[in-house]
């Protein structure tokens, strides 16, 4: 290969590597993988017109929808719009507005769920 054409294909590698984990950024809420958690939910709470009780809950959301399991048994889903936090939780939490639940965001992960109403 000539040094022309080196020239050429470096920024060109570059700019592959580089974009290569914007891409694997999106592509796990968006290919059908699921993200899940386990969180203690210390006081009632609604979602989807469901109540749940205070206890520990198995959480799993793909693309479209997050669903609320307990002692293995689901209890609760809900759709979903996934949406971009500026860095990475440092832990599962959920967010209450009153007593509805409105978003679920997960340990370690740049997005989040909105609970879509």
């Amino acid at each position: 290969m000539s040094r022309r054409g080196v020239n050429l294909f470096v920024p060109i590698l570059v700019a592959l590597v580089l974009a290569m984990p914007a891409v694997a950024h999106d592509a796990g809420a968006k290919n059908g993988k699921s993200t899940s958690a386990t969180l203690d939910i210390s006081v009632p709470v609604s979602l989807a017109g469901k109540q749940l009780k205070p206890g520990t809950y198995n959480i799993t959301a793909d693309d479209a929808r997050v669903t609320l399991a307990q002692n293995g048994k689901v209890v609760a889903e809900a759709p979903v719009q996934w949406k971009d936090e500026p860095s990475k939780a440092r832990y599962s939490k959920i967010v209450m507005v009153g007593a509805q639940l409105k978003e679920i965001h997960f340990g370690g992960k740049m997005r989040y769920v909105e609970i879509a109403d």
